[in-house]
C-alpha cells in the first residue's frame, strides 16, 4: 500500500546512496550506475513506495494522473509538507523531504539534458538540496489511504529537529538537519542561506541554540551516528537542550 515515508526514503536513496546519473534519452535506466530524468525518477520512486501512477510519464501529465489517484493539487505557498511533489508542469519536478530539503534529478555532468556518461559523474546529477522555488506551479499532496506501519510521518517533529548550534567548546556554528552528521558553517552567508531555506519551507525561524560544557559532547556523540543507528534518544537530547 502507498506510503509517503517510503517515497521520501526512496528519493533519498537514489539521490544520495547510489550513483544515478541524468539523461532524458535514457531516462528509465534507473539502477545503480544508470540514468534518469526528473520525472522518471519521481514516478519510479512513487511506484517503489506503492503508489498507483496511472499513465504518468513526464511532468506534463503527472498532475492529471496523480490527482485522479488520491493526490490534490495545492498552490505554491512556500510551505510544502514532507512527501509533497513539487511540480512545474512544463519543466521540472522534485519531492520535498522535510527539514528544508528536496530531492531531484537535475542535469548531466555537462549541464545538459542528455549525452553524458551513465552514473552520477559529478555527485550532483541526482541530488538532495535545500528547498528552493523553481518556480513550482503547485504542490501535489497525497490525501489517500496509506500503510503507516513502522513509519514516523510526524512532519512537525522532523522539521523542528533542524538546528544551528554553537558551544563554548569550539568557535563558530554548526548545522544539523536531524538526519545526517552535523556540518560546520564556514561563513555567515551559509547560515543566512540555510535560515532562509528553512523559513521558506516551514514558515518558522531556524532554531539557534548554545550548548554548555558536557552537553555538546553528548549531543555530538549522538548526532554523529549514522542514520541507521539514530533513535529517540537523540531527539530527546535536543528537546532537552531546547527546553521542550
Amino acid at each position: 500500500m502507498a506510503n509517503i515515508q517510503k517515497l521520501i526514503e526512496r528519493m533519498r536513496y537514489w539521490c544520495l546512496d547510489v550513483s544515478l546519473g541524468y539523461d532524458q534519452t535514457n531516462r528509465w535506466d534507473i539502477r545503480p550506475g544508470g540514468e534518469a530524468d526528473c520525472s522518471s525518477l519521481v514516478i519510479h520512486c512513487l511506484q517503489e513506495a506503492g503508489f498507483d501512477t496511472g499513465a504518468a510519464s513526464y511532468t506534463g501529465d503527472m498532475s492529471a494522473a496523480l490527482t485522479a489517484r488520491g493526490w490534490v493539487r495545492l498552490p505554491n505557498n512556500g510551505s510544502p509538507q514532507a512527501g509533497d511533489i513539487l511540480l512545474n508542469d512544463a519543466d521540472h519536478v522534485a519531492v520535498y523531504l522535510g527539514g528544508g530539503q528536496l530531492a531531484q534529478a537535475s542535469y548531466d555532468e555537462n549541464h545538459r539534458a542528455s549525452g553524458g556518461a551513465s552514473g552520477d559523474q559529478t555527485g550532483h546529477e541526482t541530488n538532495v538540496s535545500p528547498y528552493y522555488n523553481f518556480p513550482w506551479n503547485c504542490y501535489l499532496r497525497y490525501t489517500g489511504s496509506q500503510d503507516n506501519n513502522d513509519t514516523n510521518t510526524d512532519t512537525e517533529g522532523e522539521i523542528t529537529m533542524a538546528i544551528a548550534y554553537g558551544s563554548d567548546q569550539f568557535k563558530g556554528l554548526k548545522f544539523w538537519d536531524g538526519v545526517h552528521k552535523p556540518v560546520g558553517i564556514g561563513h555567515p552567508d551559509e547560515l543566512n542561506a540555510v535560515s532562509k531555506a528553512f523559513k521558506a519551507a516551514t514558515g518558522k525561524d531556524l532554531p539557534l541554540i548554545t550548548f554548555d560544557g558536557a552537553w555538546i559532547v553528548r549531543f555530538e556523540s549522538l548526532a554523529g551516528r549514522s542514520e541507521d543507528n539514530q533513535n529517540t534518544t537523540i531527539i530527546n537530547a535536543v528537546k532537552t537542550a531546547l527546553g521542550k
